[in-house]
């Protein structure tokens, strides 16, 4: 080779150089991959029905149950409002949730969610996560979705919370005519809340305990362990000695009381098993007080403006009303409080 083919050649390399052709540049990070896993709280359960609250009277307004819900379950209630959306949009990140409304460890995240009806169970959706000791149901959408962060919130169906309230707000009415005892007290907390909750707790942990560890395995497998965010359960009740209003007049003093100790209950339960599971990666968000501004303001019921939905949603004069979800779950508002107690965990864990 000549020494002018020599001389062109590292000429016309050093100016590929000069003007970055011979470095490519780096490739885009991937937008972080948040999925979601949960109950109705996670869903967004509520926020699409267009309740208003009227802070003159005290009582919510307005809505219809007649909301068409986004797919591919819309019988989930899955809304753009919930707090996982949130906190994705905020982070910038790729969301994907499968949370749906009633979702609990048996009937939601490890086989599929079915709802008894009058011509017996219907399917909601498939598994959220799947059995993987088992290998059954599992989600390929999850797999897919090759999560860095897994937002979990999981308990309160697990443990029947609504129907506990349910059956509380029945017999204040039937104890206020005489026809039966005041239960729902911590000196007769009657049978639903002893079946349902007092003896489901232990169960409660157990489960959640599993759903970390095979969050943790099936990451492992993928070699892309996910961090994991398990939130607590807010609590709307306002304080018994609290200006009564329409959301709480159905209970007693002693039951609003006793209801708050049974949240108080559930919430001491995942903590302790988020905080004694000692996993790398698995992180508690303290969401117990997401009715509360982050200036102290108080947005419980009967408050001038509550970020859950409230009992007064149920009319005797509207019988369709006693079919709204909505009660006791946050508004968008309450939704949008939520992730603020979520993400600086999330940004903690991924840095």
């Amino acid at each position: 080779m000549s020494w002018r083919r020599v001389v062109g050649l590292a000429l016309t390399a050093a100016a590929l150089v000069a003007f970055g052709a011979a470095t490519p540049a780096p490739a885009a990070p991937r937008p972080l991959s948040i999925v979601q896993l949960g109950d109705s709280i996670a869903s967004g359960e509520g926020t699409l029905y267009g309740y208003r609250y009227d802070a003159k009277v005290q009582a919510w307004t307005g809505g219809t149950l007649s909301v068409t819900w986004p797919g591919p379950y819309p019988a989930c209630h899955v809304s753009p409002d919930a707090y996982g959306n949130v906190v994705a949009t905020r982070l910038g990140a790729r969301f994907t949730t499968f949370a749906c409304t009633g979702a609990s460890y048996a009937n939601g995240i490890i086989a599929p969610e079915t709802q008894q009806g009058v011509l017996g169970p219907t399917t909601l959706r498939p598994a959220e996560f799947g059995d993987l000791a088992t290998g059954t149901d599992l989600n390929a959408a999850y797999d897919a979705a090759k999560p860095d962060v897994v937002l979990v919130t999981l308990g309160a169906d697990d443990l029947r919370f609504v129907p506990v309230v349910t059956d509380c707000v029945e017999n204040a009415l039937a104890t206020a005519v005489g026809l039966e005892t005041l239960r729902c007290t911590p000196a007769n907390p009657g049978p639903t809340v002893t079946a349902d909750v007092l003896n489901g707790l232990p169960t409660l942990g157990t489960n959640l305990t599993s759903l970390l560890g095979a969050i943790r395995a099936r990451g492992q497998t993928a070699r892309r362990v996910p961090k994991v965010v398990v939130t607590t359960y807010h609590n709307p009740l306002p304080s018994p000695s609290t200006k009564r209003c329409p959301d709480v007049d159905l209970l007693q003093p002693a039951q609003l009381a006793y209801l708050s100790s049974l949240v108080s209950a559930i919430n001491a339960r995942i903590r302790a098993t988020v905080n004694g599971s000692h996993l790398p990666g698995v992180a508690l968000a303290d969401t117990s007080k997401a009715m509360t501004g982050a200036d102290g303001t108080d947005h419980r019921w009967c408050s001038a403006q509550p970020w859950a939905y409230g009992l007064s949603i149920f009319k005797i004069t509207d019988p369709a009303s006693l079919l709204s979800q909505a009660p006791f779950h946050p508004t968008p508002a309450g939704q949008r409080r939520y992730a603020d107690l979520v993400l600086p965990v999330v940004r903690r864990l991924v840095g």
